[in-house]
């Protein structure tokens, strides 16, 4: 049994098998599948640091090192993510446990050694019980805001794009028997993508064709249609469907 086999055996049994769950081992293996120079990996991390970003259980602090800090936790996961050991489920709470570990010992590394010669420099358990930290770096949790909202517009400009070209034609070639001219295209562009949605009765009478006829279309294949595609498109942005 080579490595990464018995890393994916390891990542198995401590996994809740929830989806979220799920998801993140597959995303822990897929990037230690990969060398730590392909293109694809580097996407990869950076899908699995925002991840780990969005944990409310990440230490959040406003020490003056914390950012430095992370960014040295970050390299460091990415170059040590192999050596990830589980500890209990679900995975997730697991991997930050760890991550938490390391940053915690980067921030002390960082405010030991840029303050070794002042005399009244106070350890990091004496920060903490001062209530030196207050739990929440604004400027992080606007950071991670802001990447969350643009990958949600992402997904949403992509399924768009996809519905509007239409390139595989699923959607011109889904209509009613002898309705090419009302397809799951024109119908999802009117109802769901003009500026100015229409409802389905306007698009009954702008089409010409009997209301009950084009609901009943839509109820039965074309909203499963686009659905579907929907769904394959946001596999691409698994940190959005894990909050949906």
């Amino acid at each position: 049994m080579d490595r990464i086999d018995k890393f994916r055996l390891k990542l198995e049994k401590y996994s809740d098998r929830s989806p979220q769950d799920e998801r993140l081992c597959q995303l822990i293996l897929n990037i230690c599948l990969l060398s730590r120079d392909n293109p694809q990996r580097r996407k990869l991390v950076d899908r699995l640091f925002r991840q780990l970003q969005l944990s409310p259980k990440l230490s959040k602090v406003s020490h003056p090192y914390y950012l430095q800090a992370q960014n040295k936790t970050w390299l460091w996961l990415n170059k040590h993510l192999h050596e990830f050991n589980p500890k209990r489920s679900p995975i997730q709470a697991s991997l930050v446990t760890w991550v938490n570990g390391h940053l915690r010992y980067r921030i002390q590394d960082l405010y030991t050694s840029k303050n070794s010669k002042n005399q009244n420099t106070l350890p990091l358990d004496a920060l903490e019980a001062s209530g030196f930290y207050n739990g929440c770096l604004d400027a992080l949790d606007l950071e991670i805001e802001r990447i969350d909202r643009e990958e949600k517009q992402a997904l949403v400009r992509d399924i768009a794009n996809y519905f509007q070209g239409d390139p595989q034609q699923e959607l011109r070639n889904s209509h009613p028997r002898n309705r090419p001219d009302c397809n799951c295209q024109i119908i999802a562009q009117k109802l769901l993508l003009d500026e100015s949605p229409a409802k389905m009765a306007t698009i009954a009478r702008q089409l010409n064709i009997n209301e009950q006829t084009i609901h009943s279309f839509w109820r039965r294949t074309g909203f499963s249609k686009i659905k579907k595609i929907a769904v394959r498109i946001a596999e691409k942005y698994p940190q959005v469907i894990a909050e949906l």
